[in-house]
């Protein structure tokens, strides 16, 4: 059995020493407000009116503002979802609006100008090697010496690309703080669009005049849309991060935004002095090398000068970043709408608490001391059996708060019998309302079905938790990677083939132009293709490309990383569920064929099959154990994150029938209970023949529940007070004597207690009158009941229709006849024994009923009620509540206790059936004075 971690001193989740919250302080200086609002509520203004003189409202009105406004820690708790909710809307608001046009000196920002400076030197690689490859194509130099000049500037090509990488490496650091990767792609992303434009411009002519007008277009918009495919393949590669990539390793959008801009305004500026439209009296290679510089400049200083706010005005600019800029007003014109929407659910959350709040302190203010008679009330309180907004802090309430607020991990169980609010506790433990106000937890509330298997019961537990902790998750990150990146994700493992082509093709054309000199019709060009080359090439990249990607590994267990940020736990929680929800099928392999001179090929074709086993069961609690670790370490940096952190409730366990399943179950789970990470809480409902067992641990007899629960929490049935505060927070003006009413024939349990409570005010009329009324409904029902018992099992049938007989004859909401049917019962102790016990039930009940319609008639007085409140032992009705509980116990017992009840108030009593006398015919249809009533 794991031990009960203790909350220490220094965990996120203790609130000891930890500095005022700022949000729940103003929070809680708005309940004054929504207390007035409730109080002018016209439910509650008009009960006011007519119940309270108005000289004395105001007073009143102080009175119930201030025992409110004394409960306002519980409010707040009530609202726990909705202060989250409200923070995260503020911070990133808050967040936006203190992004300035300026950043910081020496803070990573977006907005850095060098850094912009350095990314338009990155790119300008891919700029001006299209254009020197086509001016000295225009050259009238040799063939060979051609050549040797295109590997010259190959050689420097790969130098520029590592002048790149460090460049955008560099660049990253001012932008993010950290190395920006994939430098190399900007140069090459800018060298596919530079050189499909160029070869667009000069040979456009040339294919229209010999191809015609429509093939030409046909031939160029495929290439347009082919060049388009590897242009985005490439911005995928070099923008997009990988699946697994550390945040901030790329440069930021906005950044790429503006060099992309600063490089079509570079291009178009060589085109004007390439073509001739800015006349200038030089040689053509002072007006190649002039284009090649402007393009530098543009590129280096374009970035920089687009950050300058007197250059672009604010209105017009697109950065998101730049304070006043449309995207950064529309942007903030959301966040505002989300802040105010989140204003808007923590009032009526508030409202909702406060509203109860108010009902049950005006009820205690201006209730009259004693009043036998029930007025029209408004029963909207009553709707819902489980509202929600309706729940009261009752005594296990706050011991179970103080239970929890000590400890950080363990398996604590929640005993109690059915009805007594077992689900609602849980629910409300779910929603944050036994942390403190402020606070946030992760939960997972799940119902544990009659029939399960453990591996898949465990499975869906581990599945839940992920869904629950991708929620959590994604209400805190604020920044989203756009969607067309998710989509073009699918093109990445086709990148080097891609690769692979387009630098077939180019080898192809400058092979062609060293070859045979500088040429401007599209024919020679087509007829001019250095094919030989191409095809040594593509034989040498497919021999690399299989080499390298022979086999490839089979994808690693998501759990073998342990981020330190949200972003990290989001993905690992999205993987480790695609884990859990699909089997997964891993097929690498290679192939190809490489075509030679005069017909000849070869090829090469591997493959290998990779499948996942399905997991064992102590794999999946182990893979279940490290993910809650990564979890909790996670997020308990997070200020506002409670301990224990993530919390498993399950509830329904007590409704397995069978005690032995039941264990059974426990048994099989018993290694999640058992799980040793601080900061994880099970919190199971159990049953009460678990407790029953739990209580005996140290005795020699041992059980599931003793070895698998540090402790078991037992929720008793509700006493009158908490009756009274129950009613209270749902009924306005229900008198005193009436709650008395609905406590005794509830027995204790919060779901009846409403039920009755319904019954009770479905009519006005005196007390006697109710009670009349309400035991009428009851009696229905428990002559019904006997029936279908009766019917259902093989009792002697005289002796049966004897007994039902007798029932529905006494079977009046009157207490002498009650009485007297609880007195001569029909079944005689010689009888079928199976019988007598029907008997004892169904007469006890009655005898019970007879005293409450006894109790609560035309005599019931001030004395009456102080008697049954105030007294401690027999003669208080918490005794009498409890009847009913014990006929599920003992129906001797619940006998036996009603007859104390009635001797503790001075009324004759009656004996059980087995006391072996019937008692005689008296006025009243009680024992004969003098008489002992448990003669035996």
């Amino acid at each position: 059995m794991t031990a009960l971690h203790e909350a220490s001193a220094g965990t996120p989740g203790d609130t000891a020493g930890a500095p005022p919250d700022a949000l729940v302080a103003e929070l809680r200086d708005r309940l004054p407000d929504l207390v007035d609002e409730a109080l002018a509520d016209p439910s509650v203004a008009t009960e006011l009116g007519r119940r309270v003189a108005e000289a004395d409202r105001a007073g009143v009105r102080a009175h119930v503002r201030s025992a409110v406004l004394r409960g306002s820690q519980g409010i707040l708790r009530h609202t726990n979802p909705e202060i989250a909710g409200l923070r995260l809307a503020r911070q990133a608001l808050a967040d936006h609006e203190q992004r300035d046009a300026t950043p910081a000196a020496r803070t990573p920002s977006a907005r850095d100008r060098k850094g912009h400076a350095l990314t338009g030197a990155a790119m300008w690689p891919g700029l001006v090697f299209p254009l020197a490859t086509w001016q000295l194509g225009q050259t009238s130099l040799s063939g060979g010496a051609r050549f040797w000049i295109f590997v010259a500037g190959a050689v420097a090509g790969g130098f520029a690309l590592r002048w790149a990488h460090r460049l955008i490496a560099r660049a990253g650091t001012r932008f993010t703080g950290k190395p920006a990767r994939a430098g190399a792609g900007w140069p090459v992303t800018t060298a596919i669009a530079t050189t499909f434009l160029l070869v667009l411009w000069r040979l456009w002519p040339s294919s229209k005049a010999a191809m015609g007008p429509f093939w030409a277009t046909v031939v160029w918009v495929l290439a347009g849309l082919a060049a388009g495919f590897v242009f985005l393949t490439a911005c995928l590669a070099t923008f997009s991060p990988e699946k697994d990539e550390e945040p901030g390793r790329r440069i930021p959008p906005p950044v790429v935004a503006r060099t992309t801009l600063a490089a079509a305004v570079a291009a178009v500026a060589a085109c004007l002095l390439l073509s001739h439209v800015i006349p200038l009296p030089w040689p053509d290679w002072q007006v190649w090398l002039l284009a090649d510089g402007v393009t530098l400049l543009v590129l280096v200083l374009g970035g920089p000068l687009s950050l300058s706010p007197g250059l672009v005005p604010a209105r017009l600019s697109q950065d998101p970043e730049r304070r006043g800029s449309a995207k950064w007003t529309a942007t903030r014109d959301a966040l505002r709408v989300r802040a105010g929407q989140a204003e808007r659910d923590w009032r009526s959350a508030a409202m909702r608490a406060v509203l109860p709040a108010v009902t049950r302190h005006l009820n205690e203010a201006v209730n009259p001391s004693f009043s036998t008679v029930l007025p029209e009330l408004n029963r909207a309180g009553l709707g819902l059996m489980r509202a929600g907004d309706r729940i009261v802090d009752t005594a296990a309430f706050t011991r179970l708060r103080r239970l929890t607020s000590g400890i950080s991990g363990g398996a604590i169980g929640v005993a109690g019998p059915r009805g007594a609010g077992k689900s609602t506790l849980l629910e409300a433990y779910q929603a944050g309302r036994f942390l403190e106000a402020g606070r946030q937890h992760i939960v997972v509330l799940e119902s544990v079905p009659v029939r399960y298997d453990a591996r898949e019961f465990v499975l869906h537990l581990f599945a839940r938790t992920c869904a629950e902790v991708l929620g959590f998750c994604a209400a805190r990150i604020k920044d989203r990677p756009p969607r067309w990146t998710e989509r073009l994700a699918l093109l990445r493992p086709a990148a080097p083939l891609l690769a692979a082509v387009v630098l077939w093709v180019v080898v192809g054309f400058v092979g062609a132009a060293a070859v045979s000199g500088p040429r401007q019709d599209f024919g020679s060009w087509l007829s001019a293709m250095w094919w030989p080359l191409v095809v040594v090439l593509a034989g040498v990249t497919v021999l690399y490309l299989a080499r390298r990607r022979r086999f490839a590994p089979a994808p690693a267990p998501a759990l073998t990383r342990r981020p330190r940020d949200l972003p990290g736990l989001r993905d690992l929680a999205r993987e480790t569920l695609d884990g859990i929800e699909f089997q997964q099928k891993h097929t690498s392999g290679w192939s190809g064929k490489v075509g030679l001179l005069f017909g000849a090929e070869t090829g090469l074709s591997d493959s290998r099959e990779l499948t996942r086993q399905p997991r064992s069961y102590p794999q999946i609690v182990h893979e279940f154990g490290e993910f809650l670790r990564t979890t909790i370490d996670c997020v308990s940096r997070l200020p506002d994150i409670a301990t224990p952190s993530v919390v498993i409730v399950l509830d329904e366990l007590d409704k397995i029938l069978s005690p032995e399943e039941a264990q059974d179950f426990v048994n099989e789970v018993k290694a999640l209970f058992n799980l040793d990470v601080p900061g994880f809480l099970f919190l199971v409902s159990v049953s009460e023949d678990a407790l029953a067992s739990f209580e005996r641990r140290g005795l020699p007899v041992r059980d599931a529940f003793d070895s698998a629960f540090d402790m078991i929490f037992r929720l008793d049935h509700l006493r009158l007070p908490d009756a009274g505060a129950v009613l209270g927070a749902r009924v306005l003006g229900l008198p005193e004597p009436f709650v008395c009413l609905c406590h005794c024939l509830a027995g204790g349990l919060p779901r009846e207690l409403i039920r009755v409570a319904r019954l009770v005010t479905a009519e006005p009329g005196s007390l006697d009158a109710v009670c009349r009324r309400v035991v009428d409904e009851d009696l229905k029902g428990k002559l019904a009941g006997l029936r279908t018992v009766v019917a259902r099992e093989a009792y002697d049938h005289a002796r049966a229709s004897e007994l039902v007989r007798h029932v529905e004859a006494h079977a009046v909401p009157d207490a002498p006849v009650l009485l007297t049917a609880a007195a001569r019962p029909p079944v005689s102790p010689g009888d079928d024994e199976g019988l007598r016990r029907v008997q004892l039930e169904t007469l006890g009940y009655l005898y019970y009923l007879g005293t409450v319609r006894e109790v609560f008639g035309d005599g019931f007085g001030e004395a009456e009620l102080a008697r049954g409140r105030d007294s401690e032992g027999d003669a208080s009705f918490d005794t009498l509540t409890s009847v009913r509980q014990l006929f599920a116990v003992n129906a001797r017992l619940a006998w036996l206790t009603v007859s104390a009840f009635r001797e503790a108030w001075g009324l004759d009593a009656v004996a059980p059936p087995e006391a072996g006398r019937r008692v005689g015919p008296g006025p009243a249809g009680y024992a004969p004075p003098g008489s002992d009533p448990r003669e035996v």
